[in-house]
């Protein structure tokens, strides 16, 4: 066997350990589901919902629909219309005025963004200025919640004795670049931040989702609140980083059934949006982005190469590919790696043979990380929703 064949025999092992470790890491996870009404309800914390919202005519409506039925008690909706260019102000301003959001949705028109700010970041910190719930949730304009998801999500908090509660959103995929890109980049975000060491308050490891991030409003506001934040633009993340170093319990739990979002809808939105993190996600840091090209090149990549090449190289000699141990150890380690990433592309809700493009996912997403380096580096920046970011140095 040449040296080909012993690497790809590692990656069949490695992709075995992959395997043994989601189904560790997935064990344990707390899943919420659709979830009657218990009457009476218990006494509960008053709820400030924030919504940070720019172009987002399309989706808004629905969102607002969601997040004005829910059957909590207690809570408030904040929207900050920020700088849009689209209708999104004036349908807010609509909704407003609708008896069912009378006392319950409140709209700030935003028209400034500070230098040394983030557009996100900024908006959610004018909405949590005019809070006045005991818990703040910060959400996304292009969410659709259950009308049981804030009462379970509190409860949940509170049980779990948790400062910071996360919850992850089904993604609903009706184009091809979706399908194909976003259960990998989910596998890659449980593979870095695993849920079972991102719950343990003794693990420095913490993850958050950026469309439902539940909130103490009195820890956030004694660690300097969103302003702490302003110039990042992975603002989940970092606000969950921020509660766990302080000693504030952060809890991630999974959705089904629950809580959905559609996040993009093409090849240019999906690259724009992942570009967005994946700079600032390495740390700035130059060695982790090659490790990570490489360390992806080789478990996605490079077993369907080798299995390609061996195939037609045994048809060419008219050999038996029994007989090739290289051509063995390719197909074994291919064989692995789709037995393992179909259960992810399962759970995602898609067909069972989107696990067969996993290697274009991640020479995608190669692209999309080089890319967001070298333009926060050496070019204009990052793109997100209209704006140029250059993200500070590291």
């Amino acid at each position: 066997m040449h040296t080909l064949g012993w690497i790809l025999l590692l990656v069949t092992l490695a992709w075995c350990g992959v395997g043994l470790f989601l189904l560790w890491n997935f064990a344990g996870m707390t899943i919420l589901r659709s979830a009657p009404r218990a009457e009476p309800l218990p006494p509960l914390p008053r709820v400030s919902i924030l919504v940070a919202s720019r172009n987002e005519q399309e989706t808004l409506p629905a969102t607002l629909e969601s997040l004005l039925s829910l059957d909590y008690p207690d809570y408030e909706v904040i929207l900050v219309d920020d700088d849009s260019d689209d209708r999104t102000g004036a349908i807010a301003d609509d909704w407003a005025l609708r008896p069912a959001a009378y006392g319950r949705l409140r709209v700030i028109h935003n028209h400034v963004l500070p230098a040394g700010w983030r557009g996100k970041v900024h908006a959610m910190s004018l909405a949590a200025q005019a809070a006045t719930g005991e818990w703040i949730l910060a959400t996304d304009a292009d969410v659709v919640f259950d009308p049981s998801l804030l009462r379970q999500a509190l409860a949940l908090a509170l049980q779990k004795d948790a400062s910071l509660l996360s919850l992850t959103p089904e993604l609903e995929m009706q184009s091809l670049a979706e399908k194909v890109v976003m259960p990998a980049f989910g596998l890659l975000l449980f593979l870095l931040f695993p849920l079972r060491l991102v719950n343990r308050p003794c693990s420095s490891r913490a993850m958050a989702a950026g469309a439902f991030l539940l909130m103490r409003r009195k820890e956030l506001v004694s660690m300097g609140g969103y302003a702490r934040l302003r110039d990042t633009l992975i603002e989940d993340l970092r606000m969950a980083e921020m509660f766990k170093s302080n000693g504030h319990r952060i809890y991630l739990a999974v959705t089904r059934g629950v809580f959905r979002t559609r996040m993009y809808k093409n090849w240019r939105e999906v690259f724009e949006g992942l570009s967005r993190s994946a700079w600032e996600g390495t740390g700035k840091s130059i060695w982790k982005v090659v490790g990570g090209v490489a360390a992806g090149s080789a478990l996605a990549v490079l077993p369907w190469v080798a299995l390609a090449s061996a195939l037609l190289s045994d048809a060419h000699a008219a050999g038996s590919p029994l007989h090739d141990p290289n051509l063995l150890a390719a197909a074994a380690a291919t064989g692995m790696s789709v037995a393992v990433y179909c259960p992810v592309v399962w759970y995602a809700g898609i067909s069972p043979l989107y696990a067969f493009t996993l290697p274009l996912a991640s020479i995608f997403y190669s692209v999309v990380v080089v890319t967001s380096a070298l333009s926060s580096l050496k070019g204009p920046g990052i793109r997100w929703k209209g704006r140029w970011y250059k993200p500070p140095a590291p």
